[in-house]
């Protein structure tokens, strides 16, 4: 048999937790409407989770307290507003720089073609002069019947002053073949 003050204590135990569990559900069934505010709420004490499905609408909520991140990303672009008032003129840019001097002027292409000696010399030289007042700004050889010859350019360039147009052409292997060198040349009026 237990002992009196053991009993109490159980006794006691018991009728405290009763009334704990019993008083909170009391407070709750007996609270008057609208008796908790926000005065009586813990900071973080309601969460999104605590709310019923369409509690909260846009009405209940400020412009502006709300951002992107609240959704999870960015919100849609809403719609333009009306153009504002355009401002005034800024002042102008410093001037840009000077830029390269362009190639000058081509006119009046001429065609020149000059043909050296047919021999069985090697090497062989000639030159594709231009019309007085015009310039060399392209040209190049070839060989004519060089036979059993084989044959190599040596040079193709234009002369210094730009009035005619040089090739050299040697021989690889040495034969008795006659030969000679076409030299075309493409000369142009250049402007000033």
């Amino acid at each position: 048999m237990s002992s009196p003050s053991r009993t109490y204590a159980n006794v006691t135990s018991t009728l405290a937790l009763f009334l704990a569990l019993g008083g909170v559900s009391w407070a709750a069934a007996t609270l008057p409407r609208n008796s908790v505010g926000t005065k009586q709420l813990k900071r973080s004490a309601v969460t999104s989770a605590k709310l019923r499905g369409g509690a909260v609408t846009g009405r209940h909520v400020k412009d502006g307290s709300l951002s992107a991140r609240d959704f999870g990303g960015a919100l849609p672009a809403g719609p333009a507003g009306p153009a504002g008032t355009p401002g005034p003129q800024g002042p102008a840019g410093r001037a840009g720089e000077t830029g390269p001097k362009g190639d000058p002027g081509l006119s009046g292409y001429t065609y020149v073609q000059k043909f050296s000696d047919y021999n069985s010399n090697s090497p062989k030289f000639e030159f594709g002069v231009c019309p007085e007042g015009t310039k060399a700004i392209g040209g190049g050889a070839s060989a004519v019947n060089p036979g059993s010859a084989a044959l190599a350019v040596r040079e193709s360039l234009p002369v210094s002053d730009g009035t005619s147009w040089y090739v050299g052409m040697y021989e690889t292997t040495a034969t008795a073949a006659e030969w000679r060198i076409d030299v075309r040349v493409v000369c142009a009026k250049v402007a000033p």
